[in-house]
């Protein structure tokens, strides 16, 4: 019988992941510089999406709620691109990974773990435009945020379990997300 993990894994295959790794949450960097960028300079999504600060727990809370965990699964798409993407593109991409972390967070409740929280690089893409603060979430059950608005340094964590990715590939697109789990 497969392990919980392995069965994940197997999963975000399935569901169109490039790369999957099961990691250790003390692989996960966490640093609050991370968040800062958010605001140095000023991210258009900053204040305007509801997965994004300042609507997410603080770094620090993040940080404590994270170290409750013991293993996360990482995951990674990679998309070939010839030339420059667009907008469309960049977000049809994002939202295939929105849409794999959902089935995975959903496959681990129904596997026994109600506590597993998916995350994903970047905004929230569900929305061409979020409805923002006040208003409600309009996919509050498949809305998740973003991985550096936590606080991640996704990028340090990627090549610490050996996921290295360049934001600036000539030749390929990567998205990450994350799936914390007990």
């Amino acid at each position: 019988m497969k392990s919980f993990a392995r069965q994940l894994q197997d999963e975000a295959i399935h569901l169109g992941a490039t790369k999957v790794k099961v990691i250790p949450i003390s692989s996960i960097v966490i640093d609050e510089r991370v968040r800062l960028k958010c605001l140095v300079p000023l991210c258009d999504k900053y204040n305007q999406n509801l997965m994004c600060p300042p609507h997410l727990p603080a770094v620090n809370e993040f940080r404590k709620a994270a170290a409750r965990y013991s293993r996360a699964l990482f995951v990674q798409l990679v998309f070939e691109k010839n030339g420059e993407v667009t907008k469309t593109e960049t977000r049809q991409q994002g939202l295939r990974l929105h849409k794999i972390i959902h089935e995975l967070e959903r496959r681990a409740f129904s596997l026994g773990y109600p506590l597993a929280a998916g995350l994903i690089g970047g905004s929230c893409k569900l929305c061409k435009t979020c409805v923002g603060a006040p208003n409600p979430c309009r996919h509050p059950l498949m809305a998740r945020p973003s991985m550096e608005g936590m606080g991640i340094d996704v990028i340090k964590t990627a090549k610490r379990i050996g996921l290295p990715f360049h934001f600036h590939s000539r030749n390929r697109l990567f998205w990450n997300g994350l799936l914390l789990i007990d």
